[in-house]
């Protein structure tokens, strides 16, 4: 058994330019920021909009009120960034799948 050779194992070289996966990834940051930031705005205009016709009127409205305002605004901006991630993002794996 110690003349049995170990055959070289071949190996398999793959090289990825880094701006294949800088693109896409520096697009799917910005737009995670951008979508929170327009989510966000947008929810919290919106929250504001349906309920300008009933203000609270006692400390505990008011508390409950900005708790689920706030609640509804991270949500929304939540939800904005995935939607504008997801957009960048396939942009620019869009982009860097043409060049």
């Amino acid at each position: 058994n110690g003349d049995d050779e170990v055959a070289p194992r071949r190996q398999i070289h793959l090289n990825v330019p880094p701006r294949l996966v800088i693109v896409p990834g520096t697009a799917i940051i910005v737009g995670i920021a951008i979508g929170l930031m327009r989510g966000g705005r947008a929810t919290s205009l919106r929250f504001l909009a349906e309920n300008a016709h009933r203000p609270p009127t006692t400390v505990q409205g008011w508390y409950f009120y900005n708790k689920t305002k706030n609640y509804k605004v991270i949500l929304g901006g939540l939800k904005g960034a995935g939607v504008d991630a997801s957009k960048l993002g396939l942009m620019g794996l869009g982009w860097v799948g043409i060049e």
